[in-house]
């Protein structure tokens, strides 16, 4: 799945989508741990992302008013020049719904992480 960003500024580190109903959290620690292991994140803010990355695919499980969602699809992006290993990073998230062009009953959730260097 390619996703169109708005800022040539940031650099897709990994893609990750598993289907609604399959237990997320294993999946997304695994995944997480090995896409994020060059950047040599400190323990405490791998934690930080991981537990907030498992929330926001446990929104996808729980039943809502927009119907029900055929995937989860999770991206992490990080600056494209991004700092070398040792600095001290922080995030955000934005989560939204996406329907497939091409059958409008199918919807999934979209969460993207934005990981950056504090202070740049």
């Amino acid at each position: 799945m390619n996703i169109n960003h708005p800022t040539p500024d940031w650099h897709t580190l990994g893609e990750l989508e598993l289907p609604v109903g399959v237990s997320t959290n294993e999946a997304v620690h695994i995944w997480l741990a090995e896409i994020l292991a060059p950047l040599n994140l400190s323990p405490d803010f791998l934690e930080r992302v991981l537990i907030s990355a498992q929330e926001s695919a446990g929104h996808a499980i729980q039943p809502n008013a927009e119907g029900t969602f055929s995937r989860i699809h999770i991206a992490i992006l990080v600056p494209r020049d991004h700092a070398p290993a040792g600095k001290s990073w922080g995030f955000f998230h934005i989560e939204r719904i996406e329907a497939n062009l091409d059958d409008n009953d199918e919807r999934h959730h979209a969460i993207d992480f934005y990981l950056y260097v504090e202070g740049e």
